[in-house]
């Protein structure tokens, strides 16, 4: 009846991690260029070797030591989902839309280096008098160089090729974006803002094969009907867990009942 409570409980708490992973989903089903996350279990019933051994640290103990056995299951991992969202013509000069697997905008966050899929880009007045191209989030730009965009005065014009040149004007001088391919999208970590920042350690791959489309939005690529249906399922994993844990203490409490 205590191992069932354990299975019960350790599971019952990693069940709710699906369920925010879930909720944060729905969340964000209106959010340009955001990436669903899918929570994956792991059974606990494994041996594990390590931690607290000897009798001082856990006394009466009658397994082997340095022997560990897991009830339950846990959360293994959250998996990005990185396929491709749905198209939202906006017909703005300053939206631009990726297609491509596993390509991101390079963007400058303070003086680290962020990527996004959402290009929803806007103008920004610089202390120093400069318009500087940013995100929604007000992270900089970068051109093809790791340079920030920035122009002298406001554009006359602002067109961008299908493979990333930026033209702002007949006399001006022109851009490209920075377009990077991660080819672990799982080595990247959530930065909040819709950005994301590469795992220590990992990097990235040649920026090719993706188009650039103007006056487009990425959508999210978060199914809702699928979402609702997998929360609803969820849900009654949790009932159950609940379930089977007051079940566990109602015998616990009649057995000690009969004892006495």
């Amino acid at each position: 009846m205590n191992i069932q409570m354990n299975i019960a409980s350790s599971t019952l708490s990693q069940t709710q991690k699906k369920m925010d992973s879930i909720a944060n989903n729905i969340a964000n089903v209106n959010t340009v260029g955001y990436k669903r996350r899918e929570a994956s279990f792991q059974n606990l019933l494994t041996q594990q070797f390590q931690n607290n051994t000897g009798e001082t640290t856990e006394p009466g103990r009658l397994t082997p030591e340095n022997l560990r056995v897991g009830y339950g299951a846990k959360v293994a991992m959250t998996n990005l989902r990185t396929d491709q969202g749905a198209a939202n013509e906006t017909g703005r000069n300053l939206d631009v839309m990726l297609e491509g697997e596993n390509v991101y905008f390079r963007v400058q966050n303070g003086d680290a280096t962020h990527y996004t899929r959402d290009g929803s880009f806007q103008l920004q007045n610089t202390e120093d008098g400069r318009i500087n191209l940013v995100t929604r989030n007000g992270s900089n730009v970068l051109d093809k160089n790791g340079d920030i965009i920035s122009f002298d005065s406001e554009p006359s014009r602002f067109v961008i090729s299908d493979s990333g040149e930026i033209n702002v004007g007949d006399n001006e001088a022109t851009f490209e974006l920075s377009v990077a391919r991660i080819d672990r999208p799982q080595s990247l970590l959530s930065e909040g803002g819709n950005e994301f920042r590469l795992r220590e350690g990992e990097g990235e791959v040649a920026d090719s094969g993706y188009k650039v489309k103007q006056g487009f939005l990425e959508m999210s690529n978060v199914d809702l009907a699928n979402e609702t249906t997998e929360m609803l399922t969820t849900q009654r994993l949790l009932q159950f867990q609940s379930r089977a844990m007051k079940m566990a203490d109602e015998m616990m409490g009649l057995a000690n009942t009969i004892k006495r």
